[in-house]
């Protein structure tokens, strides 16, 4: 009688041992990620595409749960929300480091990247450009997950097109953070930060004279119903981050981390492999689809502009220390 309770005990702990180990073993993981844009926005929607990819190829052990629209961070939050564990995950613009992590604005500097190409050698995950950056990152508790290349940025006008250096003197302007603020007080305008969301308000209501912003942001944010005019400039680069709680990561299993790692690897390709055709596509629907004129600048115009930029090159390096003027010598490695 005794050796029966014995064994049925055993069999009992047994069954229970195997149903806790099953359900170790499929445990799911929830991941809130905070997007100040909409799921639809190119940005937003390549989040989507991420959550689709790591909810696959981990058979559903991880979920991601997307909170668009600025539903509960502004993209100035993001960073602080994310480095606290507020939110598992957030998009933010690199930019908004800038302010304590100078270094990190690099790719606002204006006309720092002549072209397509140096920006995404720059921007690749084996770039020493790049590493030193997302370890600056790190430092401040987030971890870059994977960057997202939204392409070059503009300047927009309402009444009187920005053709060259002058017309942008005594107004005030629309900045995405120190760096571009840099170059607007090199030519002398007056910046103004302003988040992405705020623009249509702001160009509307007056509260800038002029935009900055992304060839696609004009048209999925229907810009083009507020101001008159985009100068083609490409004078910086706009580069999104998707940044993770750094102590979170460190949590999670090997296995976690490598379908994370693929499936950020994988959105990331596709969001750089397509940036340059949606970024051009845009323009022609700009053109040929709304009453925005679209400027492109002569040779001789963009070198006007570039000369005037120098200063905010000087401002980053001498605030950036060490640090920036090694990116910035790497940077030119490329040209």
């Amino acid at each position: 009688m005794q050796k029966r309770i014995i064994k049925s005990l055993c069999l009992s702990a047994l069954a229970t041992f195997m149903v806790c180990g099953s359900m170790a073993a499929h445990a799911e993981r929830t991941l809130k990620v905070s997007l100040q844009v909409s799921a639809k926005h190119p940005v937003g929607a390549n989040v989507v595409y991420f959550k689709d990819q790591v909810e696959k190829i981990s058979n559903g052990e991880i979920k991601v749960e997307i909170y668009d629209s600025a539903q509960l961070y502004k993209g100035s939050e993001v960073p602080q929300a994310v480095a606290a564990g507020a939110i598992d995950m957030g998009l933010v613009l690199i930019d908004e480091y800038a302010g304590t992590l100078p270094a990190t604005g690099l790719f606002s500097v204006a006309f720092m990247f002549p072209n397509y190409d140096v920006l995404a050698k720059a921007a690749a995950p084996e770039s020493p450009i790049r590493q030193e950056i997302d370890e600056l990152i790190r430092s401040t508790g987030t971890r870059v997950v994977w960057w997202q290349d939204y392409g070059p940025v503009q300047l927009l006008s309402k009444g009187t097109p920005v053709i060259t250096p002058d017309d942008m003197k005594g107004k005030k302007v629309r900045v995405l953070g120190k760096p571009s603020g840099d170059f607007i007080n090199a030519a002398g305008g007056i910046p103004v930060k302003i988040g992405g969301a705020e623009q249509f308000i702001a160009y509307q209501r007056g509260t800038v004279d002029v935009g900055m912003t992304g060839t696609t942001a004009i048209q999925s944010r229907k810009l083009f119903e507020v101001m008159d005019s985009v100068t083609i400039t490409n004078h910086a680069q706009t580069e999104f981050l998707i940044v993770m709680n750094d102590k979170l990561w460190d949590s999670m299993s090997e296995q976690e981390r490598e379908w994370i790692s693929t499936a950020a690897k994988s959105a990331e390709d596709v969001m750089r492999a397509e940036t340059k055709t949606d970024n051009l596509e845009s323009e022609e629907f700009i053109r040929s689809q709304t009453p925005m004129k679209v400027i492109h600048l002569s040779d001789e115009q963009v070198k006007a502009w570039q000369a005037t930029a120098a200063p905010a090159v000087d401002e980053y390096i001498r605030s950036a220390g060490d640090v920036g003027k090694r990116l910035v010598d790497e940077v030119k490695k490329l040209y």
